[in-house]
């Protein structure tokens, strides 16, 4: 009762001023009948305060029994009083006036008509002394005229309560536009600044390699100066590039996902007036960028839908750093739905959430308000496992640069890099890499050499072997001596990538240049050969690879082989590209068909 008070307008109180007015004029009248009513005067306190709570207290419950109450019980002690008083119908205007003003909805169809016709002409009826012409005139034209008052007064109040529901409403959408349009700039930022990164750091370093590659097969002179002197321009304009976009990261969302909450829920209340209050359990840790984003939009899109849909006062924000999740939970006190609709942006902040493979949980009612529950993982499982990578190569300025582009990408870390092969088993020694990027060609000991003893000593390490020239009996003695891959320093950064994660996950990586030679070079050796002697090494497919090369043959979708094989289904994707590539196909059944042509497959 007292948060339905405390919820009161001013026109609210205006009816119970009235109603209250009303009541004591009641009780005077009841007082000056003393003679005909010969009751104790506590009998008429109570007679006056039900006729005053009675109906009122209805019309909470029932709209329709309300106006029975509200005409029957005045009416009838007023009706009584009649005889002796006969302008005591004049004390039912108030009534008439209140009746109007609570007509819910289309009911003035059938209230108008009872209240200002039929009501004031049944009290005329039995008035005999009254003409018809002061019925009509007197009383119904008064009960008429009181109705259309409360009625236009119940107009002008529901145009009132429109008029500040739409502006609350516009200043919401105002505040939530630049909310969006805040954060979706930060976003724009922060991608353009990983666009750039890539795209700019993997075309210096490549200039970088490539001139140093010139550099070192040049005899001295100018042009060898020449060279030199672009070398130096270059590489402080590749450290410039990586100094001003780290800058254009470094924005408020690097602050602690408390801070930023904490931010977004003060504005928030200094908008719109509603109390907010932020709680915080557990010990806090540092949240990846998507995360952080991700929470800020849910809580930016669930406090708009509180106030907007819920009307709701109070919220309270909680943020739970649990043993292997993050917890945001809203809270508020407003009205409630029983059944959310997706418009209310649930659909939105559930894809975000999935996407980052977190969930949402929302229980609404009527009587307890909503509560939305987000909850992300720390880590998602396609990054929670970080590879351990060691570079190797004989030029420090492609020790440098590919050292850059690859801590650059979450989930790969360079444990540390060496300048030959036998730095590289030194290393392989103290740090136990999960995989080896390794140069072919480099002094003291070169990368064969290397290979063969890793792979010896520490057979668990992936070896993925790169060149700056596509030589085909190169690569093949690679893969022959227990290379898990074979790639060009001029590969792309996110082919380098995809190629890293390959490896790594048990996949063999070669890349196109050296398929096509293979390929031309088997096309030849097939001539003179029986197909079922064909060399299966020759394609490089791994064990992993015909496995999955079986089930793409028995009409598996990449969904379900992801599932049957506990992978990604990104990573099933790299695995059959790369089978596509060994095989020189493009589309599953050019494999499966080439696969059972070459004898690769067998019916099961």
């Amino acid at each position: 009762m007292r948060g339905l008070i405390t919820r009161w307008e001013w026109y609210d109180w205006f009816m119970i001023a009235l109603r209250i007015c009303w009541c004591i004029s009641i009780i005077g009248l009841l007082w000056e009948v003393e003679g005909q009513w010969n009751f104790p005067f506590w009998i008429k306190m109570v007679i006056a305060f039900i006729v005053i709570s009675v109906p009122y207290l209805v019309m909470r419950i029932n709209q329709h029994l309300y106006v029975a109450c509200e005409l029957l019980l005045p009416g009838v002690i007023l009706f009584l009083l009649n005889k002796s008083h006969p302008d005591t119908h004049l004390y039912l205007l108030p009534i008439s006036f209140m009746i109007g003003y609570n007509s819910p909805g289309y009911a003035f169809i059938w209230l108008a008509p009872l209240t200002a016709l039929a009501f004031p002409a049944w009290l005329g009826w039995h008035m005999n002394y009254y003409s018809w012409d002061t019925v009509v005139f007197g009383i119904i034209f008064n009960y008429c005229v009181a109705y259309g008052l409360g009625y236009a007064f119940r107009l002008l109040i529901t145009s009132t309560k429109q008029s500040k529901i739409i502006e609350e409403q516009n200043r919401m959408l105002e505040q939530n536009i630049k909310q969006i349009e805040k954060i979706t700039l930060l976003e724009e930022r922060n991608r353009l600044s990983r666009e750039m990164h890539d795209t700019i750091g993997h075309m210096l370093t490549t200039m970088i390699m490539g001139m140093e590659s010139i550099r070192a097969s040049m005899a001295p002179g100018t042009e060898k100066s020449k060279i030199e002197t672009l070398l130096s321009l270059t590489r402080a304009g590749f450290e410039d590039i990586r100094r001003n976009i780290h800058e254009i990261q470094t924005e408020q969302t690097d602050l602690p996902l408390p801070v930023l909450l904490d931010d977004i829920a003060r504005a928030f209340a200094q908008q719109t007036g509603v109390k907010i209050e932020l709680e915080q359990s557990g010990d806090p840790i540092p949240v990846h960028r998507p995360g952080r984003f991700t929470f800020m939009r849910c809580l930016q899109e669930t406090l708009t839908n509180s106030v907007r849909h819920g009307q709701a006062d109070r919220i309270t924000v909680i943020l739970r750093f649990e043993k292997d999740r993050i917890v945001l939970q809203i809270r508020d006190n407003g009205t409630g739905l029983e059944a959310l609709q997706p418009g209310f942006g649930i659909t939105g902040m559930r894809e975000r959430l999935e996407a980052l493979n977190g969930s949402l949980q929302v229980q609404s009612d009527s009587q307890n308000g909503t509560i939305v529950t987000c909850s992300l993982p720390y880590q998602s499982p396609e990054t929670k496992q970080v590879i351990h990578v060691v570079i190797v190569d004989d030029q420090p300025i492609v020790l440098e640069g590919l050292k850059a582009l690859l801590e650059n990408e979450d989930g790969i870390h360079v444990a540390s890099t060496a300048g030959n092969g036998l730095e590289a088993i030194r290393v392989c020694e103290q740090t136990n890499p999960d995989l080896v990027l390794m140069d072919m060609q480099m002094p003291v000991m070169d990368g064969i050499s290397a290979l063969q003893t890793i792979k010896q000593a520490y057979p668990g390490i992936k070896v993925l072997m790169m060149s700056t020239f596509d030589d085909l009996d190169q690569a093949l003695t690679a893969l022959k001596n227990g290379a898990d891959g074979y790639c060009l320093k001029s590969a792309q950064l996110q082919e380098l990538i995809e190629t890293v994660r390959l490896v790594h996950s048990g996949g063999t990586a070669i890349n196109r240049e050296i398929t096509a030679k293979m390929l031309e070079r088997f096309d030849r050796v097939s001539e003179v050969a029986e197909p079922t002697a064909v060399d299966r090494f020759l394609y490089g497919l791994t064990k992993r690879e015909m496995e999955i090369l079986q089930y793409l043959d028995s009409g598996m979708r990449y969904k379900t082989l992801a599932a049957k094989l506990f992978l990604s289904e990104g990573t099933v994707r790299n695995y059959i590209s790369t089978i596509y590539g060994k095989l020189g196909v493009s589309n599953r059944e050019d494999a499966v068909e080439k696969a059972r042509t070459e004898g690769l497959l067998t019916d099961n």
